[in-house]
C-alpha cells in the first residue's frame, strides 16, 4: 500500500523553540493557545502544538514536544520551553539545558549558550507576528538537555553542558532513513526526462548553494554512494556533487555513507589533507587536536580553501572506484560549501 511508504516529517529543535516562544508571547497578552503556526526560512508555514503553559514570576512561559517524525533522533519527544518577559529591547538567551560553546569554529561565539543564528531569527520572526514592537525578552530552557547531550556529539564539537537549538528550515525530514534512497531515486527519474546535469546535495545549505547552479538539485541526505551510482546508472552525463566540509571528509575517506552509524574519519582526513596543503607548526598542530572540523577550519584562516580543493579532488578520486560510475563514466564535479554558505573549493568539469 503507497501508505507504507509515507514518512512523516519533524521539526527540529529550532522550530519547537519558535512555536513555544511565539505561545508565550500570546500567554503573555491573555491568550491561551494549544497551537501556533510559524514561518520558516523556506517559506512554508508550519503549525506545531503547543503542550503547556505557565506562569513563572513575571515570566510567561510555553512549552513544546519535540517531533522527530521517522527520522532516528535522540531528541524525540524532549520538551523545549521558552519563557517571556517584557523588556526594553528584543533578545533571546539560552537556560538551563542550554549547552555553552567551548571550542572556536561553530556559529556561536565561545562562552555564549548553543542557539544557532538561524533558530534565533526563526524565533524573532515568529514573535514579530504578535508583538510587532518586538519588546520582549525571549529565554529558551530544555529540562532534559544535559542529561541528553550527553548521547549527542555535543561535547565532541565543544559544546558542553546541554543540547543544542539548531535547523536551517525548522523542518525535520527523515534523511537517514533506510527507505529515503527510494525517494531519491523517484527524484532522479523525474528530473531525468527532461535533464542530462543533476546536482546532489547533502544537506539544506548545500541545497541552496546548488539551486545557483541551474541545474536541478536533489538532496541526498547521508546517502552519498548510492545516490550518485544511481544518477550514474539512470545516465546522467555531469553528476554535481554539494557538500560542507565535514561530511565530505567522510566521503574522501570511502566512507560513502555519512550517517555516523558507518564509520568517523573526519579530523584524520582533515589533518591529511593539511598535510598535504603544506600546514605545518603551531596551526597543523591545533588542527590536529581539533575535535570537529568546524574547528580545524577556523585555525586554517585563508588555507581552507587549498585544504577544500585538495578535499574536492578525493572526493572525486573516491567517487570513481564506484561500481557504476566506474561502468557509466559521468562527468564529475565536486562544491565545497563553507560554513557561511560560501564557495570553498569547485573542482571537475
Amino acid at each position: 500500500m503507497l501508505i507504507d511508504t509515507l514518512k512523516r516529517f519533524g521539526i527540529t529543535t529550532g522550530g519547537a523553540a519558535s512555536a513555544a516562544s511565539k505561545a508565550a508571547v500570546l500567554f503573555s497578552k491573555g491568550i491561551e493557545v494549544d497551537r501556533v503556526v510559524i514561518p520558516t526560512p523556506i517559506g512554508l508555514r508550519i503549525e506545531i502544538p503547543i503542550a503547556r503553559l505557565e506562569r513563572r514570576g513575571e515570566e510567561f512561559c510555553a512549552s513544546v514536544q519535540k517531533f522527530s517524525g521517522d527520522n532516528p533522533d535522540i531528541l524525540n519527544g524532549i520538551e523545549i520551553i521558552s519563557c517571556v518577559s517584557s523588556s526594553d529591547s528584543f533578545s533571546v538567551e539560552g537556560g538551563d539545558g542550554i549547552g555553552i560553546v567551548t571550542k572556536p569554529g561553530l556559529r556561536v561565539n565561545v562562552g555564549e549558550r548553543a542557539i544557532n543564528p538561524m533558530s534565533r531569527s526563526m524565533i524573532e520572526q515568529a514573535i514579530k507576528e504578535v508583538e510587532p514592537d518586538m519588546k520582549v525578552k525571549v529565554r529558551v530552557i530544555v529540562p532534559r538537555g544535559e542529561e541528553l547531550a550527553e548521547e549527542t556529539m555535543n561535547r565532541v564539537v565543544g559544546i558542553k553542558g546541554g543540547i543544542s537549538i539548531l535547523g536551517t528550515t525548522g523542518i525535520e525530514y527523515p534523511v537517514s532513513d533506510e527507505d529515503y534512497i527510494e525517494h531519491i531515486k523517484c527524484e532522479l527519474g523525474a528530473v531525468k526526462i527532461s535533464h542530462e546535469s543533476v546536482s546532489l546535495a547533502l544537506g539544506n545549505t548545500a541545497v541552496s548553494f546548488a539551486k545557483k547552479s541551474g541545474d536541478p538539485v536533489v538532496k541526498i541526505g547521508d546517502r552519498v554512494g548510492d545516490s550518485v551510482e544511481l544518477a550514474a546508472e539512470m545516465g546522467f552525463r555531469l553528476i554535481s556533487l554539494y557538500g560542507m566540509p565535514a561530511k565530505l571528509m567522510k566521503v574522501a575517506s570511502g566512507i560513502m555513507n555519512t550517517h555516523n552509524k558507518f564509520g568517523d574519519a573526519r579530523v584524520e582526513t582533515m589533518v591529511f589533507l593539511s598535510v598535504l596543503a603544506g600546514i605545518d607548526g603551531e596551526i597543523l598542530r591545533k588542527i590536529t587536536l581539533s575535535t570537529s572540523v568546524e574547528e580545524g577550519f577556523h585555525y586554517m584562516g585563508e588555507l581552507k580553501y587549498k585544504v577544500s580543493e585538495l578535499l574536492a579532488n578525493r572526493v572525486i578520486l573516491r567517487i570513481k572506484s564506484l561500481k557504476k560510475v566506474k561502468i557509466n563514466k559521468p562527468n564529475l564535479k565536486v562544491v565545497v560549501v563553507g560554513y557561511e554558505g560560501e564557495k570553498l573549493a569547485e573542482v571537475g568539469i
